[in-house]
């Protein structure tokens, strides 16, 4: 019994403060850096020279300083002074590199203020030090063909930025522009070709304009439409025609049994679907042209969805819906870039905007815990750390 009071005193006495201090011995170095002499001696020691004092990590809740007494040595041979201090310590730093990696980590699921608050500095100096040492980008191997995409993340309202992420060899956000507009995104491309970067195919949503910037800065590369969005507006399409029926006859008509996947329908649905197929037939006609271009994107071979999308277009021209010669004219200014989606999904490698998108979310969750931005690139340099690995910062700049 009175060992354990003892161990319980122990661990309250080392413990109970919120701040750890260890004492660490400097190690002057073996050699001059700027000639090579070894021989070098201590040079203007004090006898009451300050002990200096640095934040250098956090470890279970607890502030950790390393403390030292600071001396200079002096070469011979070419005079040089040097301070001699613990490694990982920049001259007069009051946080070590490796505090600055802790706060930068913290800084990845965490607000400002909360980091603030966790390592007792300043909420400003928090700032300052994620604006200091987190860069904006990552740039691709150059050499090694590599697929990106690219999409829109909101920063304000309207006031859009641009994501860029790399699918292939390896998944990882590469950078945010600070808007979505093409010329922004066209210099981006630019200077990934000035460094040497190839790139075999881009992931885009159905964008025209992005297209274009893509096919004047690399063109051979192979544009894919991301699937999903190609579904999400043939879905849009679908429901508004839904609409026009329902104010032309003032009938109900349900909108799930339309938008929803054939497989995937209920009992109940099926019946709806019957009854849709029945009373609105033109309406019926865009279904199934929705759920004929749905085998098109699940297509793993290349000539027969070069004849399954013929016979769509085909089907989509003559259709008694206005609508079904409209999106016939959108697929056919998209054809290539969906058989390009069926030309990599054949060689088992099927590329969509889903990891790009899953970053975009990620971010719209850092907006929240940080309750918003007034500085757009303090937003950028917080989403971008946050939607980084866990395991690795690669754009810390230390």
């Amino acid at each position: 019994m009175e060992k354990d009071i003892i161990s319980a005193e122990i661990v309250q006495k080392l413990f109970g403060k919120k701040e750890v201090e260890l004492r660490v011995k400097v190690v002057p170095p073996g050699r001059c850096p700027q000639c090579g002499c070894r021989r070098m001696h201590k040079h203007g020691m004090v006898k009451d020279t300050p002990v200096r004092k640095v934040l250098d990590s956090i470890v279970a809740g607890k502030l950790v300083y390393i403390s030292w007494v600071p001396f200079r040595v002096k070469c011979p041979a070419c005079g040089k002074t040097i301070t001699c201090r613990p490694e990982g310590v920049q001259p007069w730093a009051r946080l070590s590199d490796n505090a600055i990696r802790a706060v930068v980590a913290c800084l990845k699921t965490l607000n400002y203020a909360s980091v603030a608050d966790l390592t007792g500095l300043n909420r400003n100096r928090v700032w300052r030090l994620a604006q200091k040492h987190v860069g904006t980008g990552i740039m691709p191997e150059s050499g090694t063909p590599v697929v990106l995409t690219l999409d829109e993340a909101s920063y304000r309202h309207n006031d859009y930025t641009c994501v860029v992420g790399e699918l292939s060899p390896t998944k990882r956000l590469l950078t945010i522009l600070e808007d979505d507009l093409v010329s922004t995104i066209e210099n981006y491309l630019r200077e990934l070709k000035r460094r040497g970067v190839v790139v075999e195919a881009f992931v885009i949503d159905m964008k025209d304009a992005w297209r274009r910037a893509i096919k004047r800065v690399f063109p051979e590369a192979k544009v894919i439409v991301d699937p999903f969005h190609l579904i999400q507006d043939a879905n849009r399409r679908l429901d508004e025609a839904r609409k026009v029926e329902r104010d032309a006859t003032k009938v109900s008509v349900p909108r799930y049994p339309l938008v929803k996947p054939r497989e995937k329908l209920t009992p109940k649905e099926r019946k709806q679907l019957d009854q849709i197929k029945h009373r609105f037939p033109a309406l019926y006609e865009l279904y199934q042209l929705k759920e004929d271009l749905r085998d098109i994107v699940r297509c793993n071979d290349e000539s027969r969805a070069q004849q399954l999308l013929t016979r769509w277009l085909i089907n989509a021209d003559n259709a008694q819906n206005a609508e079904g010669r409209v999106w016939a004219n959108t697929i056919r200014a998209w054809r290539q870039e969906l058989l390009n989606l069926v030309h990599f999904t054949a060689q088992g490698r099927r590329y969509t905007n889903g990891y790009i998108e899953g970053k975009i979310a990620a971010i719209k969750m850092i907006k929240r815990i940080s309750f918003g931005f007034r500085n757009r690139m303090s937003f950028i340099k917080k989403a971008f750390l946050g939607c980084c690995s866990r395991t690795e910062i690669p754009q810390l700049l230390i």
